[in-house]
């Protein structure tokens, strides 16, 4: 029997986290069609189908898996390709979400299982059944496990750190400053417009205090330094270093390079400046 392999979700914004959990479906169900499925819906956050499209294909996820949906939980956008008598369809989230609706399980009001089901060795199609697995959750960026933190962390990045963000959520922009500058951008624009969407809910001051509250379970050492402890978090975004700071690594191991050859000279010179002194010496 086909395995139909979904992963619903909002992706506000799509990152390195959702990618693991992409490549972690397709090692779990081998040989099963694995697809992402989004919604255009921008009423709750300013991220429209094809911005997550565009995020998703940076991340790493192959172009014609990523399907806009009404509903990323029925996604018929998707199912309606397959014959439903001979498929298995099986939803798959983030460990980190098992609360959350909707939830596998549960009996129907006349005594029936419900339609969603946790995933077992014994599945029926779909036209019975659609299962959920769940997968485990991976960290990316400085530590992130959600785009929550993205959403919250990013007004309180500088430009260098937002970059640097961003080349760690999106592999293909390691190289290309250009694009990276065009998705900070892209980032700039949504998350600009959903604190406007927000105002009034939530201020900038309870978006940072929930960053560096995150920020100080990370180093329980600094708990009574917040603001350290936040921009030592932010820190490790700076690992994976953009253009500028590898053309000027670059510079300084020239430099050094450069430095030390110079020794070398100097040394050298004044060896034969003592060889020099001491055949003087020795021919008076």
């Amino acid at each position: 029997m086909k395995q139909l392999v979904i992963m619903p979700g909002g992706f506000h914004p799509f990152h390195a986290g959702h990618l693991a959990l992409y490549q972690s479906a397709e090692q779990a169900f081998p040989g099963a069609d694995v697809k992402v499925a989004a919604t255009n819906d921008t009423s709750a956050r300013p991220f429209p189908f094809k911005l997550k499209e565009k995020l998703a294909q940076l991340a790493g996820v192959p172009p014609g898996k990523f399907y806009q949906v009404k509903s990323p939980f029925r996604a018929d956008e998707i199912t309606k390709n397959y014959n439903p008598a001979d498929t298995q369809l099986i939803f798959v989230r983030s460990e980190k979400d098992a609360a959350k609706p909707p939830v596998a399980g549960g009996i129907k009001k006349d005594g029936t299982p419900a339609y969603l089901q946790p995933i077992s060795d014994d599945m029926a199609p779909m036209t019975q059944h659609a299962y959920m697995a769940y997968l485990p959750t991976v960290e990316f960026g400085p530590g992130m496990t959600s785009a929550t933190e993205i959403r919250s962390a990013w007004p309180t990045l500088s430009p260098k750190r937002k970059s640097a963000l961003v080349m760690s959520l999106y592999p293909a922009t390691q190289n290309n400053p250009k694009l990276a500058a065009t998705v900070v951008n892209m980032l700039d624009t949504a998350m600009g417009a959903e604190m406007v969407n927000e105002a009034g809910n939530q201020s900038n001051d309870s978006e940072l205090n929930a960053i560096k509250t995150y920020a100080k379970r990370h180093y329980p050492n600094l708990a009574a330094d917040p603001e350290s402890a936040f921009d030592k978090w932010v820190q490790r975004s700076l690992m994976h270093s953009n253009v500028d700071d590898h053309a000027m690594d670059q510079k300084i191991h020239r430099m050094a390079a450069e430095i030390a050859d110079l020794k070398t000279k100097i040394q050298s010179l004044k060896q034969q400046a003592n060889n020099s002194a001491d055949y003087l010496d020795e021919s008076r």
